[in-house]
């Protein structure tokens, strides 16, 4: 007799020693703290928690090393939330330098459900679903200077955990953020029409905060909850379900949880670069590149998992164009089921900050602990922070000589207000300018030329003079030599002369980093300016096993092939990468069907048996919840039948 199931919530022991509810005490800091094992000659303290603090969602610095709280109390579930105005923002200072505030004061406590903030460039960004807005405050007096701007609008929250969430500011001077795949945005300025709105159902995006531009980064991914660029600029991203580490390329599209991605005709998305399984969820995101910690612990990625209620490290070892991501040590175990740590920030004093939700359900079904919220902060034993400081009130030299700070933290904040001082007209251009090529051109190590080089781009160094940036093109540098690539391909509009000495470098430079660039570079550029440097990139057989190279080459290439099938197919025979051979005739024989928001797959009760036939033979289905039956390939790192 075959078991009939009327609900469903299972399958089967793929939840890897999950525990999505718990009955874990409610646990004061001082005994969280007391039951947590961290490294050897580090120490934690609680930066500030309830009742200071409650539901916070998103944490930042500013330019004085204070740190500001997202307290979301519109939270219920990830299908519901309140709508009155009472989610706030708060400002903390730490006077003394010992690891716990003492100065507190409140921003503002007027928003409705928020996700994301960023302090910089005269105000506050705030993530508040369906709006990324600006709340302005241009003379730092830690008071709104009058209502906020909206900036975009279209995000959607059909998920809570999964709208616009973990902003960061690039090297490249763009707000970044991630999106999760259960919730659908179709994004644009207000009075967008929908047509011209861009849809991202889970990815990496950016906002201009001068231009106004916004751009899908990279598609794909589950929920990621953390994104942070490493010494040298390239960007990584921590997921939840799927595997949680992937390199981020400008234009990649990604392993993608439950769905297919948003352009069907990718036929092989790029994938994970790890070597080994965590448990399920990741959150937070940080490169240790400050100057308290062993030298030991530079460059490598600190990142919460939620279900091992840990922080856990990888690092990074580079291959081909990007790198296998190994498993470090586990710095922090919580010992404590309530322990809920996503977001991840570097202090101006060298620490790491851990911001921890804390709740008896980590999937935030429902709210157990009501108004609970910590920041931890993790630092060696014995070493204090900084006494007071503004850096706003630094000059512009000053400014530029931050950017060969030990700690990354002053290099990034100071090249944030550069930018701004820029965009405002009130930068010394001609003496900041002067200092970062000298640095450019001087500095001892390659990243601290890219430093010099980002921060001249931020503030206008290359701004009609295309000549210095093509001059890179040949340094001795692969990174500088990419993000030249990078910065020339970011108007879309490449000159003849570009496009040449693209052409060359593609057929001729020795770096797989350089040709990801310029694969990357080309899904900004005309169809017809493509083809030569496509022909170049296509030539390199040591390429055919790369993580990224063939993917990307072929995103350049796909949506030129309905129009071009003779010239395509010339080129794919030709080439050196197999998976060409095989996308090109595929892509031929799809048609001319636009790439569009994918629809919603409509999916008959009998496939529904057929799913759980190959999860658990013998069983029927009579009904589902939300979504359906769906076969997921992978789900924390094993394939499942929900």
């Amino acid at each position: 007799m075959k078991i009939r199931l009327i609900i469903l919530a299972l399958v089967a022991s793929v939840l890897n020693g999950a525990t999505p509810t718990s009955n874990a005490p409610f646990l004061k800091p001082d005994e969280a703290i007391a039951k947590m094992k961290v490294m050897p000659g580090f120490e934690i303290k609680a930066f500030v928690a309830e009742p200071d603090i409650g539901e916070a969602i998103a944490f930042c610095f500013d330019f004085r090393g204070r740190l500001w709280t997202l307290e979301n109390y519109n939270y219920q579930t990830r299908r519901a939330h309140s709508t009155d105005k009472r989610n706030r923002i708060q400002i903390f200072e730490d006077v003394d330098g010992d690891g716990v505030f003492d100065k507190k004061k409140t921003f503002t406590e007027n928003l409705t459900f928020s996700s994301g903030i960023a302090v910089g460039m005269g105000g506050v960004y705030v993530g508040m679903p369906p709006e990324l807005i600006f709340i302005p405050d241009a003379d730092g007096d830690d008071v709104p200077d009058g209502p906020h701007e909206v900036l975009l609008d279209g995000w959607g929250i059909h998920d809570r955990h999964e709208t616009l969430n973990s902003f960061i500011w690039g090297p490249d001077g763009w707000l970044y953020g991630c999106h999760g795949v259960f919730t659908r945005s179709e994004v644009g300025r207000p009075g967008t029409p929908e047509d011209k709105r861009q849809f991202i159902d889970g990815g990496i995006w950016r906002f201009h905060p001068q231009s106004k531009e916004f751009e899908i980064f990279a598609e794909g991914l589950s929920n990621p909850w953390g994104f942070d660029f490493n010494d040298m600029g390239q960007g990584f991203a921590t997921c939840c379900v799927i595997p949680h580490l992937f390199h981020i390329v400008q234009g990649g599209v990604y392993h993608k949880q439950s769905k297919q991605n948003v352009n069907p005709y990718v036929y092989d998305n790029i994938k994970t670069i790890r070597d080994h399984v965590h448990k399920s969820a990741h959150g937070g995101a940080r490169f240790y590149l400050a100057d308290v910690f062993p030298e030991k612990y530079r460059d490598q990625l600190f990142m919460c998992n939620i279900h091992e209620h840990a922080v856990l490290i990888d690092y990074m070892v580079p291959k081909g164009s990007s790198f296998i991501g190994k498993h470090g040590p586990d710095f922090v175990h919580a010992n404590d089921l309530a322990w809920v740590g996503f977001s991840v920030e570097t202090g101006p004093d060298g620490g790491i900050y851990i911001l921890d939700w804390h709740d008896q359900n980590i999937c935030g079904n429902v709210v157990k602990f009501a108004n609970s919220a910590r920041v931890y902060r993790i630092m060696p034993k014995g070493v204090k922070g900084p006494e007071p400081f503004d850096l706003e009130k630094l000059s512009d030299p000053e400014l530029v000589e931050m950017q060969n700070h030990s700690n990354d933290w002053y290099v990034r904040q100071s090249r944030t207000i550069l930018q701004h001082r820029f965009a405002a007209g009130k930068l010394n251009s001609a003496t900041v300018h002067g200092k970062l090529e000298t640095m450019l051109r001087d500095a001892k190590t390659v990243g601290k030329r890219l430093r010099a080089l980002w921060a001249l781009h931020a503030t206008g160094g290359f701004k009609g003079k295309d000549a210095k940036l093509m001059a890179l093109l040949d340094d001795s540098e692969q990174y500088v030599r990419s993000w030249s690539i990078q910065f020339l391909s970011e108007d879309k509009k490449p000159t003849k002369p570009l496009l040449a000495k693209f052409a060359e470098m593609a057929k001729s430079d020795p770096s797989p980093v350089v040709r990801l660039y310029l694969a990357s570079a080309l899904q900004r550029f005309p169809h017809d300016d493509r083809w030569s440097i496509l022909e170049g990139l296509a030539s390199h057989e040591e390429d055919k096993d790369d993580n990224n190279l063939p993917r990307m080459v072929w995103l350049a290439l796909e949506p030129m092939v309905p129009d071009n099938s003779a010239k395509a197919l010339t080129l794919a025979a030709k080439a050196k990468l197999p998976r060409l051979q095989e996308f090109v005739p595929r892509r031929m024989l799809a048609g001319k069907t636009p790439v569009g928001p994918p629809q919603k797959r409509k999916v008959s009760k009998a496939d529904w048996q057929k799913f759980i036939q190959k999860a658990a033979p013998n069983f029927t289905v009579e009904g589902s919840g939300e979504g359906g039956v769906v076969r997921f390939g992978t789900f924390r790192n094993k394939t499942a039948t929900r």
